[in-house]
């Protein structure tokens, strides 16, 4: 059933759910360079800071597109009232909830490997000096890892909610809000709060990795939660 599922969702999934990843990572790259070129070339850090850079915007960018994928490869299932046509079937709710996950969590793999290969690339174009390979994949997808608290509550809102209003205002609030909770030091209350952790999951910060098993942790506890409240919601 899950390979069903799968390939589904694939042929039912809009061309843009693609595009997006890849109009993110192109901006967040090419957003780097110019704030790197702009304001921090001159720096003693030089090219390196643009690793710094990136640090700053990538939990902001990366927590927007998943919002907007939750709410695409759910809002195809409002508009052709495919979720009726589920509940009335002897479709396995739990299965076809998973399937968007995974299929939400494939297409940020490819935005992943997009911004690392793109960062790569103006790398090597730019600079012969060595580039931090393994500095910079821990960063990209330590955010990704991380990110996996806020998927599944946006995916939730998004499947729940025929008005993609309120789950998207939410992603975009707690995109913007990645920028500065973790930067808040005087209430470290904050860093309690999912759309921190991404910004707490890179290299620069000690002890980055127990913030990506916690979101990894948390994570799955609100999959799961998510999944049993949408296998036990009803579609009037």
């Amino acid at each position: 059933m899950m390979k069903r599922l799968f390939f589904a969702e694939f042929y039912k999934t809009r061309k843009i759910c693609y595009i997006v990843p890849s109009v993110s990572a192109v901006v967040l790259i090419l957003f780097t360079c110019l704030e790197w070129y702009l304001y921090f070339r001159q720096g003693d850090s030089g090219i390196y800071a643009g690793l710094n850079i990136i640090y700053m915007f990538l939990s902001f960018s990366m927590l927007l597109t998943i919002s907007l994928l939750c709410s695409m490869v759910s809002e195809t299932e409002h508009q052709s009232q495919g979720l009726k046509f589920l509940f009335a079937s002897p479709v396995n709710r739990m299965a076809f909830y998973f399937t968007k996950a995974v299929w939400v969590i494939l297409l940020m793999l490819w935005y992943s490997i997009l911004v690392l290969g793109g960062f790569c690339l103006v790398w090597s174009l730019y600079t012969n000096k060595i580039l931090p390979f393994s500095f910079l994949v821990k960063q990209i997808f330590g955010c990704l890892a991380a990110s996996f608290p806020v998927l599944s509550i946006q995916l939730f809102l998004s499947i729940s909610i025929p008005n993609q209003t309120l789950p998207l205002g939410l992603g975009v609030t707690g995109a913007i809000s990645s920028l500065f909770l973790p930067r808040i030091t005087q209430y470290d209350v904050l860093y309690i709060l999912p759309w921190s952790y991404p910004s707490m999951s890179s290299p620069f910060i000690g002890g980055y990795t127990t913030w990506i098993a916690i979101a990894m942790g948390s994570g799955l506890i609100l999959f799961v939660a998510g999944a049993m409240g949408f296998c036990s919601l009803e579609i009037k």
